[in-house]
């Protein structure tokens, strides 16, 4: 596709376009001036296309249009888009945006292929879109993947996950979205980012959590044999608030675990090779923070050992 098309793409896209969308398209105008240049044409030829139609007795129009002014000048380049528009509008409409959502229920996990050859593996309670005619290009909404993704070096893969884009080139890293954080993690290759307007790059063996609340960011090492391992149950946490491991634990097992008190906003750091049983995995984790722990119908609640209820 040519930068003119991806322009008048765009254009048209922008009346149902969600957030993540804008975000998209921001980042591909600031990728390059001739992108900006491009999409300004295109939106001012629409704009003229769709000015008020001149009045037949108004003799100032063919006078303006031949010196070139006014809207003789309008006239031309409405003309030049009706016929963009008329040559490529079916073209554009058939290679237009194919959106996907993968979205999985707590306790599910789903393994996704992609036509490129990148392959993603969704954890419990997350939600994932991408666009299936361009597949180089995806979204991370909410809840945590691993992406193994195929080298391309004129395509970049890229990861948008809330402000964040996560530009990668042939490698294999693990995102998790919970509200507004963001971990990631390289287990091979090397992948490239701009949080909080830092430029970041991440080779194996390297990771960040950023809180975008706080505007706070912290670089990490990180064992790469450990990433991913929420597949086969391993719990892994550093600095992260009882609160947000305890989101971690409701999505991998479908029930509700809730926090009270202080104990939620408190940092732990550990390591917990869950069961898959949640009646030994949630006692061992509220042991292994100092908290005690209830249940209430079907929901656990932790809270730490030394406050008073």
């Amino acid at each position: 596709m040519t930068r003119e098309e991806q322009a008048i793409d765009w254009h048209i896209r922008q009346r149902d376009m969600s957030a993540a969308e804008w975000d998209a398209f921001a980042t591909w105008l600031e990728d390059s001036p001739a992108n900006a240049r491009a999409y300004d044409a295109v939106a001012m030829a629409d704009a003229l296309l769709v000015a008020p139609p001149v009045q037949a007795e108004a003799e100032p129009v063919v006078e303006a249009a031949n010196d070139n002014g006014g809207w003789g000048r309008w006239w031309l380049l409405g003309g030049v888009a009706a016929a963009v528009a008329l040559v490529s509008g079916p073209v554009l409409l058939n290679r237009g945006p194919d959106m996907q959502v993968e979205q999985t229920r707590a306790g599910e996990t789903r393994r996704i292929a992609l036509n490129d050859g990148t392959r993603i593996e969704l954890a419990g309670g997350s939600r994932l879109r991408y666009d299936r005619n361009d597949t180089r290009v995806a979204t991370l909404e909410a809840g945590q993947a691993l992406f193994h993704v195929r080298h391309d070096p004129s395509a970049p893969f890229e990861l948008r996950s809330g402000g964040v884009v996560i530009r990668d080139m042939g490698t294999v890293f693990d995102v998790r979205r919970t509200g507004r954080r963001l971990d990631v993690a390289v287990a091979e290759g090397s992948v490239a980012l701009a949080p909080l307007g830092q430029e970041i790059a991440l080779a194996a063996g390297q990771g960040i959590h950023l809180d975008e609340a706080r505007h706070s960011l912290r670089r990490v090492a990180v064992d790469p044999s450990t990433i991913g391992g929420w597949r086969g149950g391993l719990l892994d946490f550093d600095g992260e608030p009882v609160g947000a491991i305890a989101a971690r634990l409701q999505s991998a097992y479908g029930m509700r675990i809730a926090v009270e008190g202080a104990l939620a906003d408190r940092n732990v750091t550990g390591v917990v090779r869950m069961t898959g049983d949640a009646g030994r995995d949630v006692p061992r984790f509220a042991k292994l923070i100092g908290a005690e722990w209830r249940q209430s119908g079907g929901d656990w609640i932790l809270r730490a050992s030394n406050e008073d209820r």
